[in-house]
């Protein structure tokens, strides 16, 4: 849970509570791959009737802490797949750590994805907090990508093309054969291999 909540002069009290809530329905999925109101009112150190107050349904608890996951998703992206980095660490190396960030996060979030997914046929803010992030996601893949092509650092194919199938094999990264992988698993490097390959510029003939 956020230790800072507190601190944010510009959160009111029951904003604060809220987050708080939202937090700590989202450490509980993470944790039991479950929640309760009990449980998490009991973490957040409220009561269940303040739960409720903020978060009147189990699915509106699990939509608010989705959209939280779904932010630290896009703040991954932001922090690992920039072309600035692309310029400094070259493609290989920022493929590579890409790759590590996003195995970690999955298996540190992936019971949220699994319980929001469950759930996400039958409850349309579920989708509606899913396709908002996909769409921040594929516009920050867009930049990405258009300008490293201008910069010679990515392929020079059909950009909207490279940035779907980069969105396709990110998101294979919350496969369940990749979530835990010990650090010296070679399927680690052939998934970040994979989305070189998928990016690096072709090299000039008869090179």
């Amino acid at each position: 849970m956020p230790e800072s909540l507190d601190r944010i002069p510009e959160l009111g009290k029951a904003q604060r509570t809220r987050a708080r809530l939202v937090a700590a329905t989202g450490a509980e999925i993470s944790e039991a791959g479950s929640f309760t109101a009990e449980k998490v009112a009991a973490r957040a150190g409220t009561s269940v009737a303040t739960f409720y107050s903020h978060l009147p349904t189990k699915d509106a608890a699990l939509t608010a802490a989705f959209s939280d996951v779904m932010d630290e998703l896009v703040t991954v992206v932001d922090e690992h797949l920039a072309v600035e980095l692309l310029l400094d660490l070259g493609l290989e190396r920022l493929c590579g750590e890409f790759v590590e960030s996003c195995l970690e996060f999955f298996t540190r979030r992936s019971l949220v994805f699994r319980c929001a997914l469950a759930r996400i046929s039958e409850h349309r803010p579920l989708r509606e907090v899913y396709r908002a992030h996909e769409a921040e996601v594929h516009s920050r893949y867009s930049r990405f990508v258009a300008l490293g092509q201008a910069a010679g650092k990515i392929r020079d194919d059909n950009s909207e093309t490279l940035v779907r199938a980069l969105l396709v094999a990110s998101q294979g990264l919350n496969n369940p054969l990749a979530l835990g992988l010990t650090e010296d698993d070679p399927l680690r490097d052939q998934l970040a291999d994979g989305i070189r390959a998928l990016l690096r510029p072709e090299s000039p003939a008869g090179e």
